[in-house]
């Protein structure tokens, strides 16, 4: 749904319509440079989780701008790599936080250096980046804070579980906004925009969770390659009931670890041992809400003699 403005060495910078929309009720309220003064503030934060992706080693392809930041889409899922996840998340927030010290620090400077400037502006600038770090910090996904507890939460509860509480939270922090914004817009109509804020916010988390089977799909794929590379990963073990579908076993895998499923019987009496391997290519070819005995009962038959 974004719409591509500049592409500058290889990044493309793009706008969704929530932020144009954003943008323009600002504009429509008289303030032109405070509007300015906002589109760049976000576009830092953004070209800053792009430059620490770099130092990660992660090239960024795409800044997408939101009305409260944006997201930056590397070539591979970093989503998998939580320290990288970490380092890259927090680096927006801490943009604005550096931004809002320079400021306070060099008022003089500051306004010397841009004279058009008034003092309510410059307040502006102030709060603009203060909001953009807290706000940012909230718990839930798309919000940089969301991705920092998911970085946190992966490697105990598994890449897909972290995504859907991470995800809940910010379906539950964009109701809070859109009612708040609603109901504030009473003193004055401008604080509609937190509303627009919050509905995007909603929406957006609810894209992350429709998207979070597919990213983890596609890393299974990528960690099995890597197993094939590097000949050695971290094993952990699994041990799950026949009736238990693929689905609730993936999960439960965690990153950078390759799993071995136990398949135990209704009796607690081992039936199967399943590898990570094998519960992929039956997820990718027969869906992943199959039941594991499904799979023990083909593994155990094999393949029929002729005689």
């Amino acid at each position: 749904m974004s719409w591509r403005v500049a592409k500058i060495n290889g990044l493309e910078i793009s706008l969704h319509p929530f932020f144009l929309l954003f943008l323009f009720l600002w504009l429509l309220a008289g303030l032109p440079l405070e509007t300015l003064f906002l589109f760049i503030l976000v576009f830092g934060h953004e070209l800053t989780h792009s430059l620490a992706g770099r130092l990660c080693g992660i090239k960024i392809n795409k800044i997408e701008l939101f009305p409260f930041g944006g997201a930056a889409h590397p070539d591979n899922p970093l989503e998998f790599e939580p320290l990288k996840e970490f380092f890259i998340a927090v680096a927006g927030p801490l943009f604005n936080l550096s931004v809002f010290f320079f400021l306070d620090n060099y008022r003089e400077s500051f306004l010397l250096l841009l004279p058009f400037i008034h003092d309510s502006q410059y307040i502006f600038l102030l709060r603009a980046n203060l909001f953009l770090f807290f706000f940012n910090l909230l718990p839930g996904l798309p919000l940089d804070g969301g991705r920092i507890l998911r970085a946190s939460l992966s490697p105990k509860t598994g890449f897909y579980r972290a995504t859907e509480i991470c995800a809940r939270y910010g379906k539950v922090l964009g109701v809070v906004l859109f009612i708040s914004g609603l109901l504030l817009s009473y003193y004055d109509y401008i604080l509609l925009s937190v509303s627009l804020m919050g509905l995007f916010l909603y929406y957006a988390a609810g894209r992350e969770q429709q998207s979070s089977i597919y990213l983890f799909l596609r890393y299974l794929i990528r960690k099995e390659k890597m197993l094939q590379k590097t000949g050695v990963l971290k094993g952990e073990q699994i041990v799950a009931l026949e009736s238990t579908t693929i689905m609730d076993v993936l999960k439960r895998f965690k990153p950078s670890k390759y799993h071995q499923v136990v398949v135990l019987s209704q009796t607690c009496r081992v039936i199967d041992e399943l590898s990570e391997s094998r519960l992929l290519s039956a997820a990718l070819q027969k869906g992943t809400h199959l039941p594991l005995r499904r799979l023990c009962r083909e593994r155990a038959a094999g393949p029929k003699s002729k005689i």
